[in-house]
């Protein structure tokens, strides 16, 4: 029974490696974020962060007591900015999505939290334009393709739900606010997210929606993607 059951768990185990990342994809994913947290961590603020600075401040923006400073957020943004990582092929190309919002909301932890969520709803209305029209590509080509018109309408039926929950992991890398004349709190953010995760992610859950498992088409259309400019 005992032997039964171990093998029951390695089949279940395998059956998961097999539609997600394997271990070691994500033991290498999370030491590259380490170093990438570590540099983060040990930047000093850029002499153009700290002209940033200044010219925020003139304009009346500041962050909460106890928060990095404007210049060091700014830093930080730049140094995520610059991240590469190889594409397919080994070329280099930007990691991460980077994208700024605003919002006015009576509360600065109010106005972060519309912000981003503006943020991230540029960002999935961007992701379904682009992956739609890639499988509208692969679809005009069906002799070397298995994308059906079927295929097409389900993504975009679904596009929604699919992509808000490959959304949810985003890393609020500024946040600042100025106090408006009616005393809201005008709050600017910027997010980033990750391409490697998010590529994991949609690839995952665009199989499992379109229940099309393991169509190497699908993962073609995210990795070209995500690996583009975004």
């Amino acid at each position: 029974m005992k032997k039964v059951f171990i093998m029951m768990v390695i089949a279940i185990a395998a059956s998961t490696v097999a539609v997600a990342q394997s271990p070691a994809e994500l033991a290498k994913q999370q030491k590259e974020l380490n170093e990438i947290n570590m540099k983060l961590l040990n930047a000093k603020p850029s002499k153009d962060a700290k002209t940033q600075e200044k010219t925020l401040k003139k304009q009346g923006w500041m962050v909460p007591a106890g928060s990095k400073t404007i210049a060091k957020q700014i830093t930080e943004s730049q140094l995520l900015g610059e991240e590469l990582m190889a594409d397919e092929t080994g070329n280099p190309v930007k990691r991460y999505i980077i994208r700024s919002a605003q919002s006015v909301s009576g509360t600065f932890n109010a106005g972060v939290a519309a912000a981003r969520a503006n943020a991230q709803v540029e960002v999935a209305a961007m992701l379904e334009t682009k992956i739609a029209a890639a499988m509208e590509t692969k679809l005009d080509n069906q002799q070397t393709s298995a994308i059906t018109a079927h295929t097409v309408e389900k993504f975009h039926e679904r596009a929604k739900s699919i992509i808000d929950a490959c959304l949810t992991n985003t890393n609020t890398v500024l946040s600042i606010y100025r106090i408006t004349p009616q005393n809201n709190y005008e709050v600017q953010v910027q997010v980033a997210f990750d391409k490697k995760e998010l590529t994991a992610r949609l690839k995952r859950k665009i199989q499992q929606e379109l229940e099309q498992e393991g169509d190497e088409d699908l993962n073609d259309i995210v990795d070209s993607v995500l690996k583009g400019e975004l």
